[in-house]
């Protein structure tokens, strides 16, 4: 037997999500409660300025009060395309555009207490411009050596999980062309 479907009740409502308390029956029929957040998604941009370069942004993330060094990334509007949002997040925090986004991977940034599914794509192609950002945002762009990027993760500088996954990912994928 599977545990059933959660039963959910509003806790709170933001902009750009809301928290739930979800219930559900586990299949010794014992209910159980947890508080989830629920996320519309988002997308991860590998924006790779050239073959052998990438555009990382260093982020002030305020529910950490510290700087991270970060792939661009966003969340989806209603009713918009993935690759629209894509185009446009790279856009907003890189003022990049892009002649190509394609799709890579997707995955769960926080399963345990969040459902946001992020959608992972490189985009190529780019022609820098203005950014966009957002009022309150301190964002940075860093050009770096798509190597220097992967020293990043291994060394402790980049600790933000989207960025790992994407820049690791997209290595492998690069790995496997040639």
């Amino acid at each position: 037997m599977e545990p059933s479907a959660p039963n959910e009740d509003l806790l709170l409502q933001c902009q750009r999500f809301r928290v739930e308390k979800a219930r559900h029956q586990t299949p010794d029929g014992t209910w159980h409660q947890r508080e989830v957040v629920r996320h519309p998604g988002s997308v991860v941009i590998v924006p790779m300025v050239t073959p052998d370069s990438v555009c990382l942004i260093r982020n002030f993330r305020v529910a950490v009060a510290d700087w991270l060094v970060e792939l661009p990334a966003g969340t989806l509007e209603p009713d918009e395309p993935l690759e629209e949002t894509a185009y446009r997040e790279l856009i907003e925090e890189t003022g990049f555009t892009a002649t190509t986004v394609r799709h890579l991977h997707s995955f769960y940034a926080a399963p345990g207490i969040l459902d946001e599914y992020m959608r992972l794509f490189v985009a190529e192609g780019l022609t820098p411009g203005a950014s966009a950002r957002e009022a309150g945002e301190l964002i940075e762009n860093l050009i770096v050596d798509f190597d220097d990027a992967l020293g990043m993760v291994f060394d402790g500088t980049i600790r933000d999980a989207k960025t790992i996954v994407g820049l690791l990912y997209w290595n492998q994928l690069r790995r496997q062309r040639s």
